[in-house]
C-alpha cells in the first residue's frame, strides 16, 4: 500500500509546482490542497488528515498552525538562497521605501544574501506570529510603501492597506521538501510507534448560501480579503481608497471602463467600517427589466438583519430608471440602519451621468456623499514600474512565473504606452509577456512586439464595417444593430455603449 502524503499549499502558485513535482514520486500518494494558516485546518478536518496520510507538507505560518492541531507530522518547506534571489530580485523594480519583514532563521539568510549582493533593502526580524500586526502598524506609520515576507506577513500588510510581496518557494525548494516526506514515511513504515495518536480539534463550517438570482452575490466575512484581489493598482489609488473608505456614508466609484472599479469597491469593503461582515454584490446591468425589487430587499434584511453589512451597486449607471427609482426606494429604507454600507460605482461622472439621465436625482442625493473618481491608468505612468514589480509577483502565486522584472527599457516602453483599455490591459500584457518569456526578465523587444500588436487591434477594433450609404435613420439603424449583435442582444449592455436611454433605443428600434 502506498504511502500518503498531504501537500498543503497556502497559495495557488505553490499547488501548480506541487502538483507538477509530485508526479515524478510513482511510489506515493500526494494530494495537493491549496490553503493557508486559515484555511489550512480546515482542510485537514475535511479530509480525515490524522486517519487517511501519513506525512503533510506546508510551510511558514500555515506548518505552525497545523502542528497545533494535529500530531500527524509535517514536514516544512523551507526558503533557500534561490528563493532569496528570485525575491530581491522582484522586489528591485519596486522604487518606493521597501523592508523584508521574517522569522529570525530567514531574516539572517536574506541579510546575508541581500548585503553579498548588494541590495540596499531593509530588513527586519519579529520572533511571534503575535507580533506581526504592530510590527506593520509601526512601519506604516515610518511611510514604508512595500513589505516583503511570509504569508502571515504578506496578508497582515495587505490588511492595513501596504503593498506586499510574498517571499515564494520554488521547485528545489519543494523537490527539497517532498524528498524529506519521503524519507519519513519510509521510517514511519518501519517503526509504527514513531507516530502518535492526534489530538481531535474543530471545524466551522461556514455559513450557507440561500438559492439567489445570478446578478447577486453574497460573501462571507473569510471570503473578504486583499490577498483575493488579483489587481494591481497605482499606490496613488490605494492610497485614495484606504483614505475614502472608513466612512459609513454611501461612496461612489467613477471611471472609465477597465479601471477594475468592482474591485475598488471590493477594497473599500474590507477597508470600510464593515470589515468583518458579510457583502452583497448586485450587478445592476444585469437586473431583468422586470424584476420584483422585493427580493432584493429580502435578501438584503436576511443577511445583514444581526450584524450588517455592505451593499455594492456595481454599474447604477447602466440600470433602467424603473430600477433605479425601486433601488432608491430601497436605500432608503436602509439609511436608518446604520450597519449597512452603501457603495456604488458608475463609469461616468457623476455629474454627466445625471445630465443624460443614466443617473436619477433622487438615487444620486443617497449614493453620493463620498466619491472614489478613478483617473485614466496613462495618467499613472510615473508608476508603472512598480506597478509591474507588484503585478509579477501576483502571478508568481497565482501560475508559479518565474519572470522577476523588465528590462529597463521595457518599463520606460510601458511607462509611455496610453493604456486605453487602462489596468485591465496593462494585467492582460504582462501576462502575455511573463507566459511567453523563457528566461527570468523579460527584455525589451518583446515589450516593443507586444505592444505594437496592442496598437494594431486597437487600430482594427476602430474600422466598424458598416454601409454608411442611405439616410442617416438608416445608419443610425445600422450602427444600433451592430452593437446589439456585439453585445449579444443586451439591451442594458446597448444603452450603457451607446449613451442613449430605454425609451430611445426602443423608438429607434421601431
Amino acid at each position: 500500500m502506498k504511502a500518503k502524503i498531504l501537500f498543503l499549499a497556502p497559495y495557488f502558485g505553490l499547488k501548480e509546482i506541487a502538483a507538477s513535482v509530485s508526479s515524478e514520486y510513482k511510489d506515493f500518494q500526494i494530494d495537493v490542497y491549496q490553503g493557508n494558516y486559515e484555511q489550512g485546518p480546515k482542510i485537514l478536518k475535511q479530509v480525515n488528515v490524522n486517519k487517511k496520510y501519513d506525512v503533510i507538507i506546508t510551510r511558514g505560518g500555515t506548518a505552525e498552525i497545523c502542528r497545533k492541531i494535529t500530531q500527524t507530522p509535517i514536514v516544512e518547506i523551507h526558503i533557500n538562497a534561490f528563493d532569496i534571489i528570485r525575491i530581491l530580485k522582484l522586489s528591485e523594480g519596486y522604487k518606493g521605501k521597501k523592508i523584508f519583514l521574517s522569522y529570525p532563521n530567514i531574516f539572517e539568510s536574506f541579510k546575508q544574501l541581500s548585503d553579498l549582493l548588494g541590495y540596499s533593502i531593509e530588513s527586519k526580524c519579529y520572533f511571534k506570529h503575535k507580533d506581526i500586526p504592530d510590527l506593520i502598524k509601526e512601519l506604516k506609520q515610518e511611510n514604508y510603501e512595500l513589505i516583503i515576507g511570509d504569508n502571515m506577513v504578506y496578508e497582515t500588510a495587505q490588511e492595513f492597506g501596504i503593498n506586499s510581496i510574498l517571499i515564494t518557494s520554488g521547485i528545489e525548494s519543494v523537490k527539497s521538501a517532498i524528498d524529506e516526506a519521503v524519507r519519513l514515511c519510509n521510517a514511519l513504515s518501519n517503526n509504527k510507534d514513531l507516530r502518535s495518536e492526534a489530538i481531535d480539534y474543530t471545524y466551522y463550517e461556514k455559513r450557507e448560501k440561500s438559492n439567489i438570482d445570478d446578478f447577486i452575490k453574497i460573501l462571507n466575512p473569510d471570503e473578504i480579503s486583499p490577498s483575493f484581489v488579483h489587481t494591481v493598482f497605482p499606490q496613488t489609488i490605494l492610497s485614495q481608497i484606504l483614505y475614502l473608505s472608513n466612512t459609513p456614508l454611501p461612496t461612489i466609484i467613477t471611471g472609465e471602463d477597465g479601471m477594475c472599479k468592482n474591485d475598488v469597491g471590493y477594497l473599500c469593503t474590507y477597508y470600510g467600517p464593515q470589515k468583518r461582515k458579510s457583502l452583497i454584490c448586485v450587478s445592476c446591468q444585469s437586473i431583468p427589466e422586470y424584476y420584483n425589487y422585493d427580493f432584493l430587499y429580502k435578501i438584503i434584511i436576511d443577511n445583514f438583519k444581526n450584524e450588517g453589512g455592505t451593499l455594492f451597486l456595481e454599474d447604477i449607471d447602466t440600470l433602467y430608471t424603473e430600477g433605479q427609482k425601486k433601488i432608491a426606494n430601497i436605500l432608503k429604507k436602509l439609511s436608518r440602519n446604520n450597519t449597512i454600507k452603501i457603495i456604488a460605482s458608475s463609469e461616468l461622472p457623476v455629474e454627466l451621468c445625471v445630465s443624460n439621465g443614466k443617473l436619477l436625482r433622487q438615487l444620486r442625493s443617497i449614493i453620493d456623499e463620498v466619491r472614489i473618481e478613478l483617473n485614466p491608468l496613462k495618467n499613472y505612468s510615473n508608476e508603472i514600474s512598480n506597478m509591474v514589480s507588484m503585478y509579477l509577483s501576483k502571478l508568481d502565486l497565482r501560475c508559479a512565473s518565474q519572470v522577476v522584472g523588465i528590462k529597463e527599457g521595457g518599463i520606460k516602453l510601458l511607462s509611455e504606452y496610453a493604456w486605453p483599455e487602462n489596468i485591465r490591459q496593462f494585467m492582460r500584457v504582462v501576462n502575455q509577456l511573463a507566459l511567453k518569456c523563457n528566461g527570468s526578465y523579460i527584455n525589451v523587444d518583446e515589450v516593443k512586439t507586444a505592444l505594437k500588436a496592442e496598437i494594431e487591434n486597437h487600430k482594427n477594433a476602430s474600422l466598424v464595417p458598416i454601409d454608411l450609404n442611405g439616410s442617416l435613420k438608416e445608419i443610425e439603424t445600422r450602427i444600433i444593430k451592430y452593437v446589439m449583435d456585439q453585445e449579444g442582444m443586451n439591451q442594458v449592455k446597448v444603452e450603457k455603449r451607446l449613451k442613449i436611454s430605454h425609451s430611445t433605443l426602443w423608438r429607434k428600434l421601431k
